[in-house]
């Protein structure tokens, strides 16, 4: 009986060790995994705090080269320089800074024709309607497809209610979509909004990224040849309406001075640009200077990562402001 006894509590006595073995250590993978949820949310934080200082190192830059200056931006400047990294106390700061004018702002879309362009011939498009096609057509796009998105880029932009052009969409053909929607009729904030318009797929939105951007508030478009890649000679291509080639364009912005052309009149002295009929409109889109940057800025705390994406535009004297501020990275 008393074997029985000693038995039992033996059992009894194992059972409550094996059960406050389990309870300890659960409460001890708990507590591991608070703390990593602390420490997790503070490098981020740390992350965010890191990349947002990023904006303030770009503003340092551009400043200093609008100071050194002589009222042009070229690629020889200090905020062109690729592939920055900033070591800091546990992490890094890296950043890119573009020229956003040397993408085709969709914004500019938006324009309808001026009074010159009316009189002259009321049913043409619109200038830069006009020069979004042809960089399209540059890329190999065929002029039925480019015309329909300069046209419903347009119209997904514009103010009115009205369908512009031949191939134009307003309200009732998003609203008869599987999924229905309206056009905004309002600027873009991003040109990731180009995916939102009727009839651009995923091809053809990975195919102009690189070529497009949205700037806000803006609705020119303006085209900085000091900056301007050899890679996008077709933004080239379509500010002069086509009248030059690929190869032609590649040609110019390779012989381009290393520190860019002094004015713009020096550009169209050049051999290649002397022999063509452009009008004043038309070059009046095109620059050796800007006001809006593009910084694409991340930094890393341990293992957490944090990317920002801001537009700045550069105002009276050497100021800078911050236009719209993006979180995470968009394509």
């Amino acid at each position: 009986m008393r074997r029985s006894q000693s038995g039992m509590a033996l059992l009894t006595v194992l059972l409550v060790l094996a059960v406050i073995t389990a309870l300890a250590a659960g409460m001890t993978q708990r507590s591991q995994m608070s703390v990593r949820r602390t420490t997790n949310m503070a490098d981020f934080e740390q992350a965010y705090w890191y990349a947002r200082s990023s904006e303030a190192l770009a503003k340092r830059v551009l400043k200093q080269d609008f100071e050194d200056s002589d009222g042009t931006i070229h690629l020889q400047q200090y905020w062109a320089t690729a592939n920055v990294v900033y070591p800091v106390e546990h992490g890094q700061i890296a950043g890119t800074i573009d020229d956003m004018r040397t993408c085709f702002n969709l914004n500019a879309l938006s324009q309808g024709l001026t009074e010159e362009e009316r009189n002259r011939d009321p049913y043409q498009k619109p200038l830069a309607g006009r020069q979004f096609m042809a960089m399209l057509e540059a890329l190999e796009i065929d002029n039925y497809y480019a015309e329909m998105v300069a046209d419903r880029v347009r119209d997904f932009t514009d103010e009115d209610d009205r369908q512009d052009g031949t191939f134009g969409a307003e309200d009732a053909e998003y609203e008869s979509r599987p999924v229905p929607y309206r056009t905004p009729n309002q600027l873009m904030a991003h040109h990731s909004e180009l995916r939102a318009v009727l009839g651009v797929n995923k091809n053809l939105y990975r195919t102009l990224q690189d070529y497009v951007c949205a700037i806000p508030g803006e609705d020119t478009q303006q085209l900085n040849v000091n900056t301007l890649p050899v890679e996008r000679a077709a933004l080239l291509v379509g500010m002069l309406e086509g009248k030059i080639s690929l190869s032609e364009a590649e040609s110019v912005l390779q012989a381009r001075p290393a520190d860019g052309w002094d004015d713009v009149q020096k550009f169209w002295e050049e051999p290649a640009m002397q022999r063509l009929q452009v009008d004043a409109q038309a070059k009046s889109t095109l620059a050796v200077d800007s006001k809006y940057f593009r910084l694409r800025g991340a930094a890393k705390v341990e293992n957490a990562v944090f990317r920002l994406e801001s537009v700045m535009r550069r105002g009276g004297g050497d100021g800078l402001t911050v236009l719209t501020r993006q979180y995470g990275g968009q394509q």
